[in-house]
């Protein structure tokens, strides 16, 4: 909407300026009344007011009256400056939407997203969210059915404004843009997405298939290195610890050649590192431990109601999953090892022994194969022929100190280590007598027997 300055330096928008000159040639007889109303869209009783005012006061008297006064639905300046405060304190990085949420949320105050933006402009403090960057791709049409495909991916953050990088793994639902699971680790690591894949298998089922990048938790490393001789021979490579558990499930894995790919999951680690630091700010949180308690209710009470939409098909295609110990025995490393003669394992510098129920050990034999399965909720148990063990640690041998010896045993350590002292041998003693020089009473020289000729 455009000013026009005016004689007086009075300044008007278009729409004053416009009736201004229709006012004036009423006022100078050059068109009527109804004329003036018929061009300015407004009554003969209004125009005669005009026309009165403008008489008295001039131009200036076809301004709007509120103009340059202060709102009435104005907010008073000490909530102007709240705003701003909070804007540079615990809410900084939130966007305007999200700091009108937190505010009817925290402090009970309604407060619109447009007005927080102008209040932030007069005060200056800058929005990041201000403005959207372009599109670039076609989005891609979401699932018709919650469960059919899950995006999952790991984001790199300094989640609690320290400094400190810490990863946050999660995954997303196609069809509805739910958050099905979210969990922090310190790195992008396999324990990160088998808490994630934990929290989804208990609250939904297993979906359909998975969309992640080509991280080597996902795929291994050895797929593209294979040649067509030995794809042809079959030869294929190797499982991962992820990709076992989801063959084992029966969920399709589809690995993503680009971030672009997965967008959805992309864009919602932009929503989540806007909302999620301030609310960790908000709660106080700077720990791990604390970070995934609140990470438990944050999806489901609060980003979920805010971006979740409605799948296109009521059914569900997510699939029923094994019982708690089957589902704690699967969401776990497997490493195999090789038994050693007396029936024991290695297993990250310490040597076990398996252990049935009834307390007893397993006897096996030499090179058995046994899996040590390392549980993500912590523990340690063994996999033999499809039967669980216990491992126990083989403690080795304790050194005992030599005052906790008794006499016997001191009396034997000290003979041990005395010291040894050489023994020489007579000199008539018999292995001698083939070296011994010959006397020297002996007149005929003669040549020991003995010695070799």
């Amino acid at each position: 909407m455009s000013i026009m300055m005016n004689r007086g330096d009075v300044f008007m928008k278009t729409k004053e300026a416009r009736r201004l000159f229709v006012i004036e040639q009423v006022s100078a007889g050059k068109i009527t009344v109804r004329e003036a109303s018929e061009r300015l869209e407004l009554s003969c009783r209004q125009i005669i007011r005009l026309k009165k005012r403008f008489r008295e006061e001039g131009a200036a008297g076809l301004v709007h009256k509120g103009r340059g006064k202060p709102s009435k639905r104005k907010f008073a300046q000490e909530i102007r400056d709240f705003v701003a405060e909070k804007a540079r304190g615990d809410f900084a990085g939130a966007s305007c939407q999200h700091m009108a949420e937190l505010f009817a949320a925290e402090h009970n105050l309604l407060i619109s997203a447009k007005t927080i933006g102008r209040i932030l402009r007069e005060q200056g403090v800058v929005c990041k969210h201000t403005h959207r960057g372009p599109k670039g791709r076609k989005r891609r049409e979401r699932r018709p059915r919650r469960g059919d495909l899950m995006q999952m991916d790991a984001s790199p953050f300094d989640w609690f404004g320290d400094g400190v990088m810490r990863s946050l793994h999660g995954a997303i639902d196609d069809a509805t843009g739910e958050v099905v699971g979210l969990w922090m680790e310190e790195n992008e690591c396999l324990s990160g997405y088998l808490h994630v894949l934990r929290q989804v298998l208990e609250r939904h089922g297993a979906p359909c298939e998975i969309y992640a990048d080509r991280h080597t938790i996902f795929v291994s490393p050895k797929t593209d290195r294979l040649t067509l001789e030995e794809e042809l021979q079959g030869i294929v490579a190797p499982k991962t610890q992820f990709g076992r558990v989801l063959e084992t499930l029966g969920v399709r894995f589809i690995a993503a050649r680009s971030p672009q790919a997965k967008g959805r999951i992309e864009r919602l680690w932009g929503t989540l590192q806007s909302r999620l630091v301030v609310a960790f700010r908000v709660a106080g949180i700077k720990t791990l431990e604390a970070a995934n308690a609140f990470l438990v209710t944050y999806a489901e009470g609060v980003h979920n109601p805010r971006f979740s939409v409605e799948a296109a098909e009521r059914e569900s295609s997510f699939m029923p999953v094994p019982d708690a110990t089957d589902l704690a025995l699967l969401l776990a490393r497997h490493e195999e090892r090789k038994a050693f003669g007396d029936s024991t394992i290695s297993f990250e510098a310490q040597k076990y022994c398996l252990q049935d129920n009834r307390r007893r050990i397993k006897l096996l034999a030499r090179g058995k194969t046994v899996t040590v399965v390392k549980k993500i909720l912590g523990g340690l148990v063994a996999l033999v022929d499809g039967e669980t063990f216990a491992l126990v640690p083989v403690i080795p041998p304790r050194a005992v100190n030599s005052s906790e010896k008794t006499p016997s045993e001191r009396k034997t350590v000290d003979a041990r280590n005395r010291e040894r002292i050489p023994h020489k041998p007579a000199a008539d003693h018999p292995w001698r007598g083939c070296f011994r020089s010959p006397s020297p009473s002996t007149t005929t020289p003669t040549t020991p027997a003995c010695v070799p000729v």
